[in-house]
């Protein structure tokens, strides 16, 4: 993630060459995991070569981190004292902070962000991932949001309103892919028990994260069955992406031994089909044309909603559509390069004109796209299980028109590309969709508002150190702009 002009890279690069191995052996695995995948423009502008990513330092694994978020005992929010905390900032930075400095702006990167945040939970007991420092980008921001975090968590906060008191065990599947690893670090902060369900081939990516790993695959139901046994709760993002009748029997396979407490399914906006007005309540019915995996992810919906109503809980459920997904993950990266969005970065990259579609100001007012930051949508996740929504919500950050998002790729990238609009546009761009989001505007605890520049930088910036694999799934795909849940 990159929030910063020429100077700042400047700090930031030679901030990166001075990082001493000392600040990296004392993250837990996921989190350096993370900081690697959310390596920001401190080693330089991006690169417009698809295969040139930033590189960090070796990790040194001669020993084992000092303090695992497993071990870690939060202080109560009332007990935090700011000032040390900006001490931790200024420590850290090596510069004065105040409130409102900006984490980027005052040199930091990734690795910082790691270091920083076990600072602050060794020293202070403030409960914060490296993730969540590079999520917000000044100390308020920050505090603000741990202290809402804090509130939402509360047990009488968790059981208003829900099926009963927040469970232990959660069973994650997809536990290794772009969004489940994220829920993994979000659940493990807050302290419960995570039953992580990856593929064989994908559990040393969850080396150190704190997480029961048990192995599994969408194609195998066994699997599924046994791992979801003694679960107190699920969160289901695993997807094939292009097999929807496997998906569908996956989660047949889970809700046959699910013992009906919370369950997430994290679905997509794409289940709404193409819908005759542009503004999209949460649950509408599917209209128009539908792609394979928007079918695929309404038909799961439909099988959750059977199982639960069978079991008389039918408000343990919750339904998340969830648009595009941005954040420092190696997979959406990738997804930026391929499907609908591929044509956008390859003629920034070689520097040729990117087509918008001509609009109607009148009958078609506005064309883009609709986001969700990836550690955003984990806390709502998470927030979920102690609080089910009972129904379908969209899980949407925010919605950024084809202009303001080619014009900051084309900024990003370094490129030299004309945007224009021309009628040789891609049909398929245009998308007049915006998403309600009325459940989650209306709940309290963790939103979904965050700078979308930011986001973009941090999923163009996301390196290849993740090697993950989505659990039962056949990796990261994109073939339109859809929903990336695993």
């Amino acid at each position: 993630m990159c929030r910063t002009d020429a100077a700042g890279r400047s700090r930031n690069a030679r901030s990166m060459a001075t990082a001493s191995r000392s600040s990296i052996r004392t993250a837990t695995g996921l989190e350096y995991a993370a900081a690697a995948l959310a390596t920001a423009t401190a080693t330089g502008p991006v690169h417009a070569h698809p295969g040139a990513v930033p590189r960090l330092p070796h990790r040194d694994t001669s020993s084992p981190p000092e303090q695992s978020m497993n071990d870690f005992t939060p202080a109560e929010p009332s007990s935090w004292d700011t000032a040390r905390i900006l001490a931790s900032y200024s420590d850290v930075l090596s510069t004065d902070m105040s409130l409102d400095s900006d984490f980027f702006m005052s040199g930091g990167h990734s690795l910082m962000a790691v270091a920083l945040a076990h600072r602050l939970r060794q020293q202070l007991g403030v409960p914060v991932t490296g993730l969540e420092v590079l999520d917000h980008a000044t100390p308020r921001a920050l505090i603000a949001a741990l202290s809402e975090r804090a509130a939402a968590a509360d047990p009488a906060a968790d059981t208003a309103g829900s099926t009963g008191a927040v469970r232990d065990t959660v069973l994650v599947t997809g536990a290794s892919g772009a969004v489940g690893s994220f829920v993994v670090q979000e659940l493990v902060s807050r302290q419960y028990r995570v039953r992580a369900l990856v593929r064989p081939e994908s559990a040393d990516v969850m080396r150190g994260s704190g997480a029961e790993v048990v192995h599994g695959d969408l194609t195998r139901p066994g699997t599924l069955r046994e791992a979801v046994r003694g679960a107190d709760a699920v969160i289901h993002a695993a997807c094939t992406f292009t097999e929807p009748a496997v998906d569908v029997a996956a989660l047949h396979a889970l809700t046959n031994d699910w013992q009906g407490g919370p369950f997430v399914f994290v679905s997509s906006v794409d289940a709404y089909g193409r819908p005759v007005r542009p503004g999209v309540p949460e649950g509408q019915e599917t209209e128009g044309t539908t792609s394979d995996y928007g079918r695929g992810k309404a038909s799961c919906e439909s099988v959750l909603r059977t199982a639960a109503d069978r079991r008389g809980a039918p408000d343990s459920i919750s339904l998340v559509r969830v648009p595009l997904v941005w954040g420092p993950h190696r997979r959406l990266r990738d997804q930026l390069r391929r499907g609908t969005l591929g044509p956008f970065y390859q003629s920034a990259v070689r520097g040729e004109p990117i087509l918008l579609p001509v609009q109607d100001t009148v009958a078609e007012p506005w064309f883009g796209l609709p986001w969700v930051g990836a550690a955003a949508l984990a806390r709502v996740l998470v927030s979920l299980v102690g609080r089910p929504a009972g129904g379908v919500l969209n899980a949407v950050g925010g919605h950024v028109s084809w202009r303001e998002y080619a014009t900051e790729l084309v900024r990003l990238l370094g490129s030299t590309s004309p945007v224009r609009a021309d009628l040789a546009a891609a049909p398929a761009l245009r998308r007049p969709w915006r998403y309600r989001t009325d459940v989650l505007d209306t709940r309290p605890g963790p939103g979904l508002h965050e700078d979308w520049r930011a986001l973009l930088a941090s999923t163009l910036n996301a390196t290849d150190h993740d090697r993950g694999t989505v659990a039962g799934g056949h990796g990261h795909r994109c073939t339109g702009i859809r929903g990336t849940a695993s």
